[in-house]
């Protein structure tokens, strides 16, 4: 399962997301982060600590792991920029 993440500030949530994403079973597989526009934009690819597939259920429990974390550092650009 891919997953990218993009954000104005140029501050990495690969950090973040590790850890949400350890704790449900995932490992990161591959890491990749581009500039784009004054931000950045991280490209992740998951897979289970056991190598099995991730099913629908695990990759919305792995979404919803990582939204919380993308909206927090957003709710901060937002309110650092006073937009």
């Amino acid at each position: 399962m891919a997953v990218e993440i993009g954000q104005r500030s140029c501050s990495p949530l690969i950090g973040s997301v590790h850890r949400a994403l350890f704790a449900l079973g995932l490992d990161i597989s591959s890491y990749r982060a581009r500039p784009n526009g004054g931000g950045l934009v991280e490209h992740l690819v998951l897979e289970r600590h056991n190598g099995g597939r991730i099913d629908g259920a695990l990759s919305a429990e792995a979404k919803a792991a990582i939204l919380p974390i993308a909206l927090r550092v957003y709710a901060a650009e937002v309110s650092r920029d006073g937009l």
